[in-house]
């Protein structure tokens, strides 16, 4: 019996050894690659403006009568590049742009509240230094609806359509458990610090649709970026912003809405296209098209049928 203790004692210790001298050797890799990747990100589209002393990332291609203004969905990395499959497609024909909202992509992680009224200002002062004028398409995907929403109620004269990606509405979230202070996990964390978080952001994990040089610039802001602190100080806020938006009359701007599955939000599809649907049931000027994809897929499945119905769409405000 004591023979056999010792024999599992010895394979726990080096199965120990062997874990740890693992993590030291991933934790090196992960700090040399951090090094190389700072220079790679050097190349990642956009340009820095300061607002309110803090580094905003904002990226625009393309010339035309309308402004298309992409506000990324919660949690987002690297916005710049989700959105390149539909914008390299429509800024031939207009300007697009992305903003990254502060812990987004290359923008500054600042650790104060993130209310929606706030954000929507910065990401107005932004296109503001960018020289980017109203008005604007907004084109808001999943929870940056109610950024859209704020925006076109506290500035109508800004805002000349909106074209929901897989939006999120007020009503999404009423059976939705909304943390109610910020929670950065030390899980999280330590994935990050660690390297670990390098063995799942392998080349599989991103889509066909992007290059090479996308998906290592992708990867390198998941290492990042991934689960900061801006994004559980956005998520206390959305009860206020959903009180906001439901608290005031209901702007009459037309809207194009795409719609998924609801795959990959927790409900399925009826419950998701409802949630639309009830918003839009009188507003003048709308059309709709449902996607038989998942909410995360929609951007790199469907780019060409969305630019399409974009331009068509567009065509008809003029």
């Amino acid at each position: 019996m004591k023979k056999a203790l010792k024999i599992t004692g010895k394979i726990l210790l080096c199965i120990l050894i062997l874990l740890i001298a693992f993590l030291l050797i991933l934790f090196v890799y992960h700090r040399i690659m951090l090094n190389k990747e700072d220079k790679l990100l050097e190349n990642y589209p956009g340009e820095l403006v300061t607002v309110d002393g803090h580094h905003m990332n904002i990226h625009s291609e393309g010339e035309g009568e309308h402004t298309l203004v992409f506000l990324a969905p919660a949690g987002d990395t690297s916005p710049a590049m989700t959105f390149k499959p539909l914008y390299s497609k429509l800024n031939g024909n207009y300007k697009t742009v992305v903003i990254e909202k502060f812990g987004y992509g290359m923008s500054d992680i600042v650790d104060t509240k993130r209310d929606y009224e706030t954000m929507v200002d910065e990401c107005r002062e932004a296109l503001k230094q960018e020289g980017i004028e109203a008005p604007y398409v907004l084109c808001p995907y999943s929870k940056s609806g109610l950024d859209a929403l704020t925006w076109v109620q506290n500035y109508p004269d800004e805002v000349e359509a909106i074209i929901s990606i897989d939006m999120a509405f007020p009503e999404s979230y009423d059976n939705v458990d909304i943390p109610q202070e910020p929670n950065q996990s030390p899980f999280i964390s330590f994935l990050k610090e660690s390297g670990i978080i390098r063995l799942f952001v392998t080349d599989g994990v991103y889509p066909d649709v992007y290059s090479e040089e996308d998906k290592a610039l992708m990867r390198a802001l998941d290492c990042r970026k991934f689960g900061n602190i801006v994004f559980s100080n956005e998520m206390i806020t959305i009860p206020d912003a959903c009180k906001l938006i439901n608290g005031v009359e209901k702007p009459d701007t037309p809207m194009l809405l795409f719609l998924t599955s609801g795959e990959g939000t927790g409900m399925d599809a009826d419950t998701w296209h409802g949630f639309a649907y009830r918003y839009i049931n009188d507003i003048s000027d709308v059309k709709c098209t449902e996607f038989d994809c998942g909410h995360g897929e929609i951007i790199y499945k469907e780019y060409e049928q969305l630019s399409t119905e974009i331009n068509e769409f567009i065509e008809g405000l003029k």
